[in-house]
């Protein structure tokens, strides 16, 4: 296993693209072997992570620099005085992932925030339960659960906390923010007990947003009709077979006479105002030219900003999750500038910064890193539907995507050995150690304009009411 792993990261993007399509389209059990292996942490991560087994609230990691050791006075003392806790979900369809998938990345994100603007910043990364075991909306309310723990339990002051996600880790943090602004839309039901006992309701509380979020293609409908589903699927590893099988998976089959909405992840796509009562004040997003959720993602954003949310998005020339999954990224120097990008919007959300481009033009632009870094962010020239508050940006060194003809004899004989490996491999959850576990900019612009988006937890049911 470790040889393939090594050889996955030498594959070309074309290749690895390929490789993702097949893994993500295989049942569970198989994907959940195969990708835990490929992303488990190395050597080098171990020292960064801080493991949380399920206490009742939540489970997952701490991950920062040398924290493994700390016991958890030592650890408690990190957390308050840390300047920042990014509050991270991670991505996998619903299915698969694991809090510690990807490391490289989030190390990155540490480093930067600490030598480009010396300060400290700690990750929260959250374990939830994995469909088919647990379908909706079971992750949901692992999320709210964790973040109420961030929040209430360790009393974190949330003008330091940043939450992220990618893919359906970010669909699970708008749900998460949805429901905490005002839980008395929702009403939490418990299984009945096998002893006739009543049980106690848990309740759920109103929580303080967050400074910050930054989404990284973000999974925000369960639709696959957009026209960003017809023009980039065939780059993407994100499929219709894909998207087919989360939905069998994550979801409960709807009743004959089951209302509308029933199910349906991210009923906050369908929403056409209010995002800026449950939204922070300030959302970043990460979206690809290549990637089939783009326009969807892109819709989302566009009807946030009208609504007053100050929505900034960084768009290249990638397929799905290119921020977080950087082994399907050709331009190394690209996910350096997006670092840069991702460190400056957390840093001016929890020091209280707006944006320029949200100030207006007598503000002065004082980051210096930007110089230090050989990266300028500007706002694009040419005419969009977003508002003033928006900010489009883009490196001038763009990944081609595409895959390439030399890749594919690679791709084939490395999916061929993957495929093998899956269906060889023991379907059992039981030997895994793992938790059981949303615009387009409505094509006003042309295509040239877009070139220049476990069973140890209580099982309960949240309602819509």
């Amino acid at each position: 296993m470790n040889q393939l792993r090594v050889a996955l990261h030498k594959l070309p993007p074309g290749a690895t693209i390929k490789i993702l399509r097949k893994v993500y389209s295989l049942p569970s059990p198989a994907a959940r072997l195969l990708l835990h292996d490929l992303t488990k942490p190395r050597s080098s991560h171990k020292p960064w992570i801080h493991k949380v087994p399920w206490n009742g609230e939540w489970s997952g990691c701490w991950i920062g620099e040398n924290v493994r050791k700390l016991d958890n006075a030592s650890l408690m003392k990190r957390i308050d005085e840390c300047d920042i806790v990014l509050f991270n979900v991670h991505g996998g369809g619903f299915r698969i992932g694991t809090c510690t998938m990807f490391m490289d990345t989030w190390i990155e994100w540490i480093k930067v925030l600490k030598h480009s603007y010396g300060m400290e910043a700690i990750i929260m990364s959250i374990d939830h339960r994995l469909a088919p075991e647990y379908k909706f909306p079971s992750p949901v309310e692992d999320v709210v659960r964790a973040y109420e723990h961030l929040t209430r339990t360790l009393d974190i002051d949330t003008q330091k906390i940043i939450v992220t996600g990618d893919s359906s880790g970010a669909s699970l943090i708008l749900e998460m923010l949805f429901i905490t602004h005002d839980p008395s839309m929702f009403e939490i039901v418990t299984d009945d007990d096998p002893n006739g006992e009543d049980q106690e309701i848990p309740k759920l509380n109103r929580l303080p947003k967050p400074a910050g979020a930054v989404f990284s293609s973000p999974l925000v409908t369960d639709q696959t009709t957009s026209d960003s589903w017809k023009t980039n699927v065939k780059y993407d590893y994100i499929s219709q077979y894909t998207a087919k099988v989360i939905k069998k998976d994550y979801f409960e089959p709807l009743e004959q006479n089951a209302p509308p909405g029933t199910n349906q992840v991210l009923g906050i796509a369908k929403l056409e105002t209010g995002f800026k009562e449950f939204l922070p004040e300030n959302v970043l997003m990460f979206v690809g030219e290549k990637e089939t959720l783009l326009d969807d993602a892109l819709d989302l954003a566009m009807k946030a900003e009208n609504d007053g949310v100050i929505w900034e998005v960084v768009l290249e020339n990638c397929v799905h999750d290119w921020f977080c999954l950087r082994e399907v990224v050709k331009d190394k120097k690209m996910l350096n500038r997006a670092d840069i990008t991702f460190a400056d919007f957390c840093y001016r959300c929890v020091r209280g910064i707006r944006p320029k481009s949200a100030l207006g033009p007598a503000i002065v632009n004082n980051y210096d890193y930007y110089n230090q870094a050989s990266y300028s962010l500007s706002r694009s020239s040419t005419s969009r539907s977003f508002s003033d508050y928006s900010s489009t940006r883009r490196s001038s060194e763009a990944l081609e995507a595409v895959i390439e003809e030399d890749d594919e004899e690679v791709a084939a004989e490395a999916a061929k050995y993957y495929e093998e490996m899956g269906s060889d491999s023991d379907s059992s959850d039981t030997d895994l150690d793992l938790p059981l576990s949303t615009a387009s900019f409505k094509k006003q612009l042309q295509v040239k304009d877009v070139a220049e988006n476990n069973s140890s937890k209580q099982k309960l049911e949240t309602v819509f009411v």
